[in-house]
């Protein structure tokens, strides 16, 4: 077995372990000296106040919950390994605290003296927006707070933009030219092209080529961040705005729908389902 694969097979132990309920064998993953920062208080620790924290907190969790992970990478060398991606719990009651975000986990695993695997490093956090000062990756995994747009979100509203063009390649080195900006071609079945996108404000978006959305003298669309894009339609439709283009998908970013409000303009909608 290579070393990335076992690597992979004490991730899911340590996960099996901790949703098992079997606080000895998660411990046993951990070097003795292992250093760990949680997302809850103490955000710093070692492994005998882990195994208390632990101990403390498995209690309040049901049977039959387990841990999902998405977007797993792992370095790994002869000597140390890296892995690094986001998480979950699934199969909590609604509205448990431990299910409401996911997390994302850095640890580092160095090769021991007798050839196992253990963790010295640990570090478990939630990303946070500092304008709201509340947790940015919601269970959707949308880049807001995951409620749904309208009265009562605490979000803000606008989650996207997307300036239409006829010609990709001299609308790019238009604004190259007067911005400075590099895009990066996004996977999608359309063909978008995103501005740099940086953490800390401001709405992501892209230059987008689709067919029968063509530019005109005002055309920047907005999208507005969903739970269901479809639903928003025709929520729109029914207030007396228009559906240019029902829901569809845009691959791993998810679905998007463009709606007409009522003064005659187009505006994007956008969910994760």
């Amino acid at each position: 077995m290579s070393d990335e694969s076992l690597i992979r097979a004490a991730l899911a132990e340590w996960g099996d372990a901790f949703c098992g309920k079997r606080i000895d064998c998660l411990m046993a993953l951990y070097a003795p000296d292992a250093v760990i920062f949680d997302a809850i208080p103490p955000f710093s620790s070692g492994v005998d106040a882990m195994r208390t924290k632990v101990a403390d907190c498995i209690q309040y969790f049901p049977d039959g919950f387990a841990v999902e992970k998405r977007d797993l990478t792992i370095s790994v060398d002869s000597k140390m390994a890296s892995p690094h991606f986001i998480w979950h719990f699934t199969g909590l009651p609604t509205g448990h605290p431990a299910g409401r975000h996911w997390l994302r986990s850095s640890v580092i695993w160095q090769r021991q003296a007798d050839g196992r695997w253990l963790i010295t490093h640990d570090h478990c956090s939630a990303p946070f927006d500092p304008y709201t000062e509340k947790v940015a990756l919601a269970p959707d995994l949308s880049a807001a707070t995951g409620e749904a747009c309208g009265a009562g979100s605490e979000r803000n509203p606008v989650g996207w933009f997307e300036i239409y063009v006829q010609d990709m390649a001299r609308a790019k080195a238009f604004y190259s030219a007067v911005f400075g900006y590099t895009f990066t071609r996004l996977e999608s079945p359309i063909d978008l092209w995103a501005f740099p996108m940086q953490p800390g404000g401001g709405a992501p978006g892209a230059l987008a080529k689709i067919d029968g959305c063509g530019p005109s003298g005002n055309n920047v669309i907005i999208y507005f961040s969903c739970d269901d894009c479809a639903v928003e339609a025709d929520k729109a439709a029914a207030a007396g705005g228009q559906i240019h283009k029902r829901r569809f998908s845009i691959g791993q970013y998810g679905y998007i729908a463009l709606i007409t409000d009522t003064e005659g303009n187009m505006i994007g909608l956008h969910s994760m389902k």
